[in-house]
């Protein structure tokens, strides 16, 4: 990432957010639809091709919807998604492809495209500060991961993860835990 550029585009998508702390770092062909709806902390890094979209549910809402903790780093070509809220904790980091929403498509009505129904199954969407969601991971609506987690790549996150668990596979299980008494990861 050209640094100076980085910054610059930062400082202009800083000004639109709800809040954005310092020394943030913005990547080209970074989108952010209604970003007045996006708190974002300091020191986080958003590289190219991602896109963070709020349609909050609350039309009136005056808060955030999508909140970003510090030291996150959100590597190329994330999607994040949120109408009713999602949170990334302080020092999170993402590799490329990470897909966060917090809704889906409607699917009731067979004689209706998908696409063109009602979104529904909406649900808040909590990632703990220190956890790495690894590349093309999916995170479905009314999950949380806990703290100091690391998710294996590939993985479709549809149930909550403890904190300090190592979690993989479609659907997601948990392989490790960390052990407090044994100060050591043990299998779960």
């Amino acid at each position: 990432m050209r640094y100076s550029f980085a910054y610059i585009r930062a400082w202009l998508l800083g000004m639109r957010c709800h809040s954005f702390g310092k020394g943030n770092q913005v990547g080209p062909s970074v989108h952010v639809i209604h970003p007045e709806f996006v708190a974002i902390g300091s020191k986080v890094v958003i590289h190219k091709d991602t896109v963070i979209h709020v349609a909050p549910k609350d039309k009136s809402t005056k808060n955030a919807v999508i909140r970003i903790g510090d030291n996150v780093h959100l590597s190329f070509r994330t999607w994040i998604a949120g109408r009713v809220g999602i949170t990334i904790g302080d020092n999170v980091g993402f590799a490329p492809g990470v897909v966060i929403q917090d809704y889906i498509h409607g699917y009731d009505d067979p004689h209706v495209p998908i696409k063109d129904q009602a979104l529904t199954g909406e649900a808040p969407i909590h990632i703990g500060s220190g956890s790495v969601l690894g590349a093309n991971v999916i995170v479905l609506p009314g999950v949380t991961i806990g703290q100091h987690c690391m998710i294996g790549g590939n993985a479709v996150v549809s149930k909550d993860i403890p904190d300090h668990s190592l979690a993989v596979g479609n659907p997601v299980r948990v392989v490790k835990r960390y052990d407090d008494k044994s100060s050591a990861w043990v299998r779960a």
